[in-house]
């Protein structure tokens, strides 16, 4: 393999060693949930993803939402009610999430 082969390989993505997470500093007050939410994001940092706002908050929402949706059996105007949104603002999260409901399907 010629230098100019190696320069490249060696920048491609797949050849790029990542390093490991690092540990979580000691966070006073901090509950379980917020520590593994922590953990969870040093996991995407390390791992060079792009969008981890975005990641988090699609695992939050989805939590949220089918939580919600099924404490409330599935009903979108009470989940919407008890979430503080509006119905068709539900639906659409509901839908770019991929959740179903056994009343309103994605």
């Amino acid at each position: 393999m010629d230098q100019r082969e190696h320069t490249r390989s060696a920048t491609e993505p797949h050849d790029v060693a990542l390093p490991q997470a690092p540990t979580p500093p000691a966070s006073p007050g901090w509950t379980d949930w917020q520590r593994g939410l922590q953990r969870e994001i040093l996991t995407l940092i390390t791992q060079n993803h792009s969008s981890i706002r975005e990641e988090i908050c699609d695992r939050v929402d989805e939590v949220l939402l089918r939580t919600t949706l099924e404490a409330t059996g599935g009903n979108i105007s009470q989940a919407s009610h008890r979430l503080g949104i509006s119905r068709p603002t539900l639906r659409s999260r509901l839908r770019q999430l991929k959740i179903a409901t056994p009343h309103w399907p994605t």
